[in-house]
């Protein structure tokens, strides 16, 4: 019997338990490699082949995500590469071997019509080609700062082209956004979350939202930042309103009051619409419910609102989610390494 299942099935997998949720199209042709074009890509040297290797006749592609973002007016591709390591796995090495290769990718990917014509990609369609490396922990051991590992690499003199971006999402931001996608199923099984809604981007000062917001999918800056917004209809158990999915600690009032302060800029509390806070982070505070009712009060004191503006702020309920661990193995699933 095989011990492993390809990297297509892998990516459906992905698709269904995280990224379907947070609305991001997922492309057909999985774990398909397209030409190189650029002679100055070389692989990593063997043994006899002096300080650089040969150069590339191909790059891989595990899978490509895609969303339109509200702001650019475009459609963004996300050329993904899929990682599961085990802790002692995840080393500077490693991981700057891994950017490395993705960034000669996205080099490439970029300026091609063979990766173009592979992802279905329309000569007139205004897109943006990017790179996301998806590094997973299998052995779930890993409990230090991804960012920290991040910070501490020289990532200089990657082969990355101008103005080019590469998205990473390390082992804890893979178990929380796992963590909202399951925290949404239990909603829409209790009736408090509609199976259609949109994730919320409201025009800000220099930059105005293009399309209507509906539908409207979470890009991959908001599921990195501080909150990621819902805008959804009502149910029979929940009124019309905002869900809040809060990836800080809550360790403050005056953090909280940040907060409320960036929702009325926002102008979500002009009108009285149900506003739900769920709190995403694993070193959330054991006293979060109190902190947010100090935070309440501080904020309506020192913007003097009146009795009906405070109402709206006492309505807005909080409570943290339940996080999950996810159960991917490399026993079962055949991820690269």
């Amino acid at each position: 019997m095989a011990e492993t299942i390809n990297i297509g099935e892998i990516a459906q997998k992905l698709s269904k338990d995280i990224f379907k949720y947070f609305r991001w199209d997922i492309h057909p042709k999985h774990d398909d490699n397209f030409k190189c074009t650029n002679p100055e890509h070389k692989s990593e040297p063997k043994k006899g082949e002096g300080k650089t290797g040969k150069p590339k006749e191909t790059h891989p592609g595990d899978v490509v995500f895609s969303y339109i973002d509200p702001y650019l007016g475009k459609t963004v591709y996300l050329h993904t590469d899929l990682k599961s390591y085990s802790k002692k796995s995840i080393t500077n090495v490693k991981l700057r071997g891994a950017f490395k290769s993705l960034s000669m990718t996205i080099e490439c990917a970029q300026e091609s019509n063979y990766w173009r014509d592979k992802y279905s990609v329309l000569e007139d369609e205004a897109h943006e080609v990017r790179g996301l490396l998806f590094i997973h922990n299998h052995d779930n051991k890993y409990t230090q700062s991804f960012q920290g590992a991040i910070s501490k690499m020289d990532l200089q003199n990657l082969p990355l082209p101008a103005g080019a971006i590469i998205h990473y999402f390390g082992p804890a931001d893979i178990q929380r956004l796992y963590s909202i996608g399951n925290d949404i199923i239990r909603l829409q099984n209790d009736d408090e979350l509609p199976k259609e809604y949109t994730y919320h981007y409201p025009d800000l000062v220099m930059v105005r939202r293009h399309g209507d917001g509906s539908k409207q999918a979470a890009t991959i800056e908001s599921m990195t930042g501080p909150y990621l917004i819902i805008r959804h209809a009502a149910t029979e158990n929940c009124a019309a309103g905002f869900l809040i999915y809060y990836n800080r600690p809550g360790s403050s009032a005056e953090e909280f009051a940040y907060f409320l302060d960036c929702l009325s800029r926002y102008q979500m509390l002009e009108v009285e619409q149900t506003i739900r806070i769920r709190v995403v982070d694993r070193e959330a505070n054991d006293d979060l419910k109190t902190v947010f009712e100090k935070a309440k009060k501080k904020y309506a004191r020192d913007w003097g609102f009146d009795p009906a503006r405070e109402a709206i702020l006492n309505k807005i309920k909080i409570d943290r989610i339940t996080a999950v661990t996810n159960t991917y193995n490399p026993g079962d699933m055949g991820w690269r390494e």
